[in-house]
């Protein structure tokens, strides 16, 4: 259901020759933007893909409370839309070993409590940049599902 909505959304996406038009509009003098800014007309706002991706991930997980037998299927949503890369998925091992710390009585992982946790340790002496650069890029994807998340 998910999916054929965000379908739906890119398919309805403006075409290059509807683009061509929009530039062309671009170039209109700042007094008549200025003019029809007040009535938002223009759109000037437009929601990018990487953002409507975040959302579908958001709504369809919620990474504070994330159980283990889902981890897989997290990590493939997040390699389908694009959002996490080679690189991303080697820092990700964060979270699957933390399923090994599960206590018995507790059947959710919060990876977003992981990866800031690995997030602050990063900035301390002794971290090599690559891992660093990995565990920066998760943090900010991971806080990005976080607040793309309903409450």
């Amino acid at each position: 259901m998910l999916l054929n909505a965000l379908t739906n959304y890119l398919q309805n996406q403006p075409g290059p020759s509807e683009l061509k038009n929009s530039a062309a509009e671009a170039t209109t003098p700042i007094s008549d933007v200025e003019k029809a800014s007040t009535d938002n007309s223009l759109g000037l706002y437009e929601v990018s893909n990487r953002a409507v991706m975040v959302s579908a991930v958001a709504a369809e997980f919620n990474i504070s409370e994330l159980p283990p037998e889902q981890l897989e299927a997290f990590q493939n949503r997040l390699e389908e839309f694009g959002l996490i890369d080679r690189v991303g998925i080697s820092a990700l091992s964060l979270v699957h070993t933390a399923r090994r710390d599960i206590e018995d009585g507790d059947n959710t992982i919060n990876a977003k409590a992981i990866v800031d946790k690995a997030y602050q340790a990063s900035a301390e002496p002794g971290t090599s940049y690559s891992q660093r650069q990995q565990i920066q890029q998760l943090h900010t994807l991971f806080s990005n599902i976080d607040s793309a998340r309903p409450h």
